[in-house]
């Protein structure tokens, strides 16, 4: 049954897969002089060709680039989409959250600094895939407007929430906004998702929670000695691989070098490595690749092709980014492959 509903978009997916840069790609990427070399090389990338297509590289600034990378992101997106039934376009709806996530986010950086937040980037994928009241949301000049803006959504609730704590940073509405999306997340993956499409999209977005609440109680260890009634509240309450008595280990560690031995103990304690501090944002994303590549070789007529393929777009998209960074300061290739790693 998997295979005639999922046969043609998984084909779609592998099309997709291959236009995917390669580390050859990403080695000559670093080797470039200039930003509008960058561009000029991106616009020759059949992912990246359409986005660019009308461009001037000589011209476009920095930021405008990555826009346009990013809107290479939502364009991938819509054409999964188009090619979805209505069972796929369903875990495609949760999974546009994601996106609204980080929009959001972005308005509250611009509301906090004064600043007008421009949405472009997200104008048509939202048109198309979204009931979030982008330019409304975009115009709100405070976070009281903001969340009257967006009081009859998710998202009123938690700014509500946010402000009514007595702690309002930014790091608190993004944490806040985080934890709505990956605790929603999960529990629409459970509900709604038929039996082997639940089964092989918990063990990726399980991973990703388990990485993201390691590397949460590290960072609150290693970078701001919290006590352990502060990282309990950093923790997203979901355990997938990591038992809830490993959580409690970690987080009421003494020390990050205590910390790191209690990682070590869990399932994912294989990829630490046995000297120093790991290096946990690379090891989280060599969990995830090695999860992905698992399930695409073993399960790929399930939703999980979707979930993967977003990912591994979206990671690439990071990099393309880091790595145009360290054109631009004139850094040298050696070193800008560093960053990827």
């Amino acid at each position: 049954m998997s295979l005639f509903r999922y046969s043609g978009l998984t084909t779609k997916v592998r099309a997709m897969s291959g236009k995917l840069l390669d580390r050859e790609d990403f080695d000559q990427l670093c080797s470039l002089g200039s930003v509008p070399e960058v561009v000029g090389w991106l616009k020759k990338k059949p992912s990246y060709a359409k986005v660019f297509a009308n461009e001037n590289e000589n011209s476009m600034h920095r930021g405008r680039a990555e826009g346009l990378m990013r809107r290479s992101v939502y364009s991938d997106f819509s054409r999964l989409y188009r090619f979805s039934n209505l069972e796929q376009r369903k875990f495609l709806d949760t999974y546009f959250r994601r996106y609204e996530t980080i929009c959001l986010k972005n308005i509250i950086r611009a509301v906090m600094s004064g600043t007008t937040a421009d949405v472009s980037d997200f104008e048509e994928a939202f048109s198309r895939h979204s009931a979030f009241p982008l330019q409304q949301a975009a115009a709100a000049d405070s976070m009281e407007s903001l969340t009257a803006i967006l009081a009859k959504t998710p998202y009123g609730a938690v700014l509500r929430a946010v402000a009514a704590s007595g702690s309002s940073t930014l790091f608190d509405y993004e944490f806040a906004l985080d934890m709505m999306y990956f605790k929603d997340l999960w529990k629409r993956v459970r509900k709604e998702l038929k039996k082997e499409d639940r089964e092989a999209v918990i063990q990726s977005v399980g991973t990703q929670i388990d990485t993201l609440n390691l590397q949460w109680i590290y960072r609150a260890k290693r970078y701001y000695r919290m006590d352990a009634a502060s990282v309990y509240a950093l923790i997203i309450p979901v355990h997938y691989r990591l038992t809830l008595e490993q959580v409690k280990r970690m987080a009421e560690a003494e020390s990050t070098e205590d910390m790191i031995a209690c990682a070590r103990a869990t399932k994912y304690g294989k990829y630490l490595q046995e000297a120093g501090i790991p290096d946990l944002e690379q090891a989280g994303d060599v969990i995830q690749e090695t999860v992905h590549r698992a399930l695409m070789g073993q399960n790929p007529y399930s939703a999980a092709c979707l979930e993967v393929y977003l990912y591994r777009k979206e990671r690439e998209v990071h990099r393309v980014i880091t790595a145009m960074e360290g054109v631009r300061y004139g850094l040298p290739a050696d070193k800008i492959k560093e960053y990827l790693a």
